[in-house]
C-alpha cells in the first residue's frame, strides 16, 4: 500500500512536467508558423493545457495536506509542484502577452529560444522521472547537470537576444519583446530551480 501512495507523487510529478512540455510545443509551433487570425484558437487550446497542469498541482496539494508520510519531505514535493507550475504558466503568459499586445510579426531569434526551452523541458523531465530512484540513480546527477548547462545556455541567448533588441529604434518593439523574451528567459530559469530541489532532495539523502 506504501508503494502505491509514494508512486503517486512521482507520477503526478512526471504528468506535469509532460504538461509543461506539451504547452512549450504549442508555443514553438504557433509562433514558428504565426497566423494572428489564430491565435484565440492557440490561446483555448494553451489555456486548456494549463488548466489540466493546475488540476495536478491542486491534487498534490490535496494529497500532501491529508499525508502523513511522504517519499520525501513535504516541503520539497511542494515546491517541485509549485516549480513545474510555474513553468506551464510562464509559457502560456508567452502566448497571452503576443495577444494582449497586438504582435503582427514574430521576431525569429524568439524561435531558438523556443527550441532550447523544449529541450530544457525535457531534460528536466529525465530528472523527475529518476527522482523515483533517487537514493541509487546513478543518471540523476548527470541528468541535473544537463538542465544546468542548457539553462547556462538559455542565459547567453537571452543576452545575446536582449541586445539585439534594444538596437531597434522603435520603443513599442523593445518594451513589449523585452517582456516576451523575459517570460521564456523565466521559463528555463525555473527549471533549472526545479532540477536544484532534486539535486538537494539527493543531497539530504546521502
Amino acid at each position: 500500500m506504501k508503494k502505491k501512495k509514494d508512486d503517486f507523487y512521482y507520477k503526478n510529478l512526471n504528468t506535469c512536467v509532460e504538461y509543461s512540455y506539451q504547452a512549450a510545443c504549442l508555443l514553438q509551433e504557433t509562433l514558428a508558423d504565426y497566423q494572428k487570425p489564430m491565435l484565440p484558437e492557440c490561446l483555448s487550446r494553451m489555456h486548456e493545457i494549463e488548466q489540466q497542469a493546475d488540476s495536478k498541482k491542486h491534487k498534490m496539494m490535496s494529497v500532501l495536506s491529508q499525508a502523513f508520510i511522504t517519499p520525501i519531505e513535504r516541503e520539497d514535493l511542494m515546491a517541485l509542484s509549485n516549480d513545474l507550475d510555474d513553468i506551464t504558466d510562464a509559457v502560456e503568459e508567452v502566448l497571452m502577452q503576443i495577444y494582449m499586445c497586438d504582435v503582427e510579426d514574430i521576431r525569429e531569434d524568439i524561435l531558438p529560444m523556443l527550441e532550447l526551452l523544449k529541450t530544457c523541458i525535457q531534460a528536466l523531465g529525465d530528472v523527475i522521472g529518476e527522482l523515483k530512484s533517487f537514493k541509487h540513480s546513478k543518471k540523476l546527477g548527470e541528468y541535473i547537470i544537463k538542465v544546468n548547462d542548457l539553462e547556462e545556455r538559455g542565459d547567453r541567448l537571452y543576452m545575446e537576444t536582449m541586445h539585439r533588441l534594444h538596437q531597434e529604434s522603435d520603443i513599442r518593439t523593445i518594451v513589449v519583446w523585452r517582456t516576451i523574451y523575459e517570460c521564456v528567459e523565466t521559463c528555463m530559469d525555473t527549471c533549472e530551480h526545479a532540477a536544484d530541489i532534486v539535486e538537494t532532495v539527493q543531497m539530504k539523502n546521502i
